[in-house]
């Protein structure tokens, strides 16, 4: 495990870094995520004994694959509350609704200003596209049973200083770390 960890540490400082210099291609993948493939890669051909996440949680947690994730929907209690006493739920809901749907834009557009300064390629983020991704975000978050977030100023500023500015790889790819 110790030695899968150097040797990622080691792509990521030198290895990746010098081949992002030679080949022009390797600039779109992140330092961070390419050390970390081919170390993975490495140790799966190698068969070193790394530890894994399903060793860690135990396999039964990964047992049943794609069919454990949850299914798109509202619960079926979701619409008790509206049937009682509409005005009431939403005069309840909607102040708190707003305010977290603000909160939440605000942060994402100051972490959005704060790389457009630190990233100096001559483009800026689009603010609109930030909001309505967000929001589309949160939508598909709540209809499977998730919590809404925003952009994360320490994640953001990690993947941009290790070299994921560069790519959407970078967002693409911890997203999908997370929902695994």
């Amino acid at each position: 495990t110790y030695g899968c960890a150097a040797l990622t540490m080691a792509l990521v400082r030198f290895g990746i870094p010098s081949l992002q210099e030679k080949v022009k291609a390797a600039k779109a993948v992140p330092p961070t995520l390419g050390g970390v493939v081919i170390a993975t890669a490495i140790a799966r051909f190698l068969k070193w004994p790394v530890k894994t996440l399903a060793d860690a949680a135990g396999a039964e947690t990964f047992r049943g694959g794609l069919s454990t994730l949850p299914k798109i929907g509202l619960p079926a209690s979701f619409w008790t509350p509206f049937q009682n006493a509409p005005l009431e739920t939403l005069s309840i809901i909607v102040p708190y609704a707003v305010t977290m749907a603000a909160v939440g834009s605000i942060e994402s557009l100051l972490t959005l200003q704060l790389l457009d300064g630190i990233v100096d390629d001559g483009k800026r983020g689009s603010t609109k596209k930030e909001v309505i991704g967000q929001g589309i975000g949160n939508l598909a978050s709540g209809l499977t049973g998730g919590i809404g977030g925003c952009a994360l100023i320490g994640q953001s500023l990690i993947s941009v200083q290790s070299g994921g500015g560069v790519s959407k790889l970078s967002g693409i790819a911890m997203s999908i770390f997370l929902a695994l």
